[in-house]
């Protein structure tokens, strides 16, 4: 298979909506709230939106930083940018003005579209500062881009964490994403009778190459949640009628344990796609007893999303499994001297395919995605059965993912290093049933020892919150090899022998209940 392979001049990403404004303009587009956009509307909202940014002089190739809000504003931006030719750089939602910086560095973006209040905030630059409300104008006129992008041109760059402390911009080209969206739409059930609820920020991979791409390009209705709530999704299921929904793990098991959750309002939801980090038996064997099939899936940034899919009818019989590869994406799991690994056994996974970036940008120049032969090394570690699904089992690249999100243990480490009284500092994800993985400092520290609440006030404005530790573990040493290298193992090990003092975990946010102790750990803090 080769990795160049071309789409089609009119499979531009977004030009489905064009279509469908033209051919089923009444068509309910996106709900958020209480309006809602037809096609036809949708497509006048990006029109106007793209005219206002060729106004600003926003121009073809131009990078347009945009803050990954979940509002409709966000989406339409990101039609009008990429449709235009220029290359959108959505960011989380949470991310500092520290952070940005990085993403400013490397992308040198024409402009930053985000909140008012937002945009005060950062440091002083050459960019532009474009507020939603400046170029979402409802009486702006409506402007048709000069010509549509081509396949190869680059319509996102999306940060993903990395292992050396610093965010790396993939560049998903209209191609990349196109063939993304063949492959989802070839194994997921979506129909333009779905109505699909998406509740996570748009800043997400799912989101930008994943299953509300797909709805769209089938004429369906995607509901935008403003934020993730168990109650709030489960109203939205009900009020709108939502057949299919994207979520990542810890969501669904947090909404598993709702006390709403085995009532009728839910009725209407047939099927969940899952994603994000790694599935959870219990949450997945729950749904199914509720009568909601589950799409457990593997993806990552650099594959513009799922590159694996579960069948549907599968699922009970392996919860974890996250299915077989999709048509135009070979797989395969290595062994450490780059072999197949027989099956059961667990190796590296490795990918190609047209749907895979070929390299991320840097302020240095391109930096490749892959090897000489096209495979992209993940760094994740996962197993096939006989049956040839597969099994995500852990990260190989020591990255820790909490709800869904990653956070690069580096990058906390060197945030940290500098706050008072800490001599040594290392970060680790305690494994929990709820967000998968819990950010955990490990620290050797002088008296008076920091407390979390040192930590967090120490981190303002530095990470974004999710990356922020949810405990805290004051230790008279770290444990280290012959070398003096940090033993990454070893914090693990050290935090799963040690389960909750009362045996439960909170199911409204990410801390275990108790203050533990072991021989090798002084003193334990933890907070939501």
């Amino acid at each position: 298979m080769s990795e160049n392979i071309s789409a089609p001049p009119d499979t531009w990403f977004g030009a489905r909506l064009l279509t469908h404004a033209t051919e089923s303009g009444s068509r309910a587009a996106l709900v958020f709230e209480d309006r809602s956009w037809t096609y036809a509307e949708l497509d006048l909202a990006v029109r106007r939106t793209l005219g206002r940014l060729t106004e600003q002089g926003v121009r073809r190739g131009d990078r347009v930083v945009m803050r990954g809000e979940a509002r409709p504003e966000a989406i339409v931006t990101m039609f009008a940018v990429t449709r235009m030719g220029a290359v959108l750089v959505p960011v989380h939602p949470q991310m500092t003005g520290r952070e940005l910086a990085v993403v400013r560095e490397e992308t040198e973006p024409r402009a930053i579209v985000a909140d008012g209040t937002f945009l005060e905030t950062l440091p002083p630059g050459t960019e532009l500062r474009l507020p939603w409300a400046e170029i979402s104008d409802p009486d702006a006129p409506p402007v048709e881009a000069d010509a549509p992008p081509a396949g190869s041109d680059v319509a996102i760059i999306a940060f993903t964490s990395g292992t050396s402390g610093r965010p790396k911009g993939a560049e998903l080209t209209h191609d990349n994403l196109h063939w993304s969206m063949v492959n989802g739409m070839t194994r997921l059930p979506v129909t333009e009778d779905d109505v699909v609820l998406v509740a996570t920020p748009l800043a997400h991979v799912a989101v930008l190459g994943g299953l509300p791409q797909y709805t769209w390009a089938e004429r369906g209705t995607v509901v935008l949640a403003p934020r993730f709530d168990g109650g709030l999704f489960i109203d939205l299921v009900r009020d709108h009628g939502v057949s299919a929904a994207f979520a990542v793990p810890a969501m669904l098991s947090l909404l598993t344990r709702h006390p709403r959750f085995d009532g009728p309002d839910l009725d209407s939801l047939r099927w969940v796609l899952a994603g994000g980090s790694p599935a959870m038996s219990s949450t997945t064997t729950r749904l199914l007893e509720r009568g909601v099939k589950v799409v457990n899936s593997y993806g990552l940034t650099e594959s513009s999303a799922g590159v694996t899919y579960a069948v549907l009818d599968e699922v009970a019989d392996r919860p974890t499994s996250a299915g077989p590869p999709v048509p135009h994406v070979e797989l395969i799991v290595v062994d450490d001297k780059g072999a197949a690994a027989p099956v059961d056994s667990v190796g590296e996974i490795w990918l190609r395919g047209p749907s895979v970036a070929a390299s991320y940008r840097t302020s240095a120049g391109p930096l490749p995605v892959t090897d000489a032969d096209g495979w992209f090394h993940t760094g994740d570690r996962g197993r096939y059965d006989e049956r040839g699904r597969l099994e995500v089992v852990g990260r190989a690249k020591e990255l820790i993912i909490t709800g869904g999100e990653n956070v690069d243990p580096a990058e906390v480490e060197n945030a940290l290093v500098d706050l008072p009284r800490v001599l040594e500092v290392a970060v680790g994800g305690t494994p929990d049933p709820v967000w998968g993985e819990l950010v955990t400092a490990y620290v050797v520290a002088s008296a008076p020892e920091p407390t979390l609440d040192d930590v967090r006030h120490h981190l303002e404005g530095r990470l974004a919150r999710h990356k922020w530790p949810r405990r805290l573990r004051v230790v008279p040493a770290l444990p280290q090899g012959a070398t003096g290298k940090l033993q990454r193992k070893a914090l693990t090990e050290l935090s799963a022998d040690r389960p909750p003092a009362d045996g439960t975990t909170s199911t409204s946010d990410p801390t275990t209940t108790g203050d533990h102790t072991t021989a090798k750990t002084r003193h334990t803090q933890e907070r939501p």
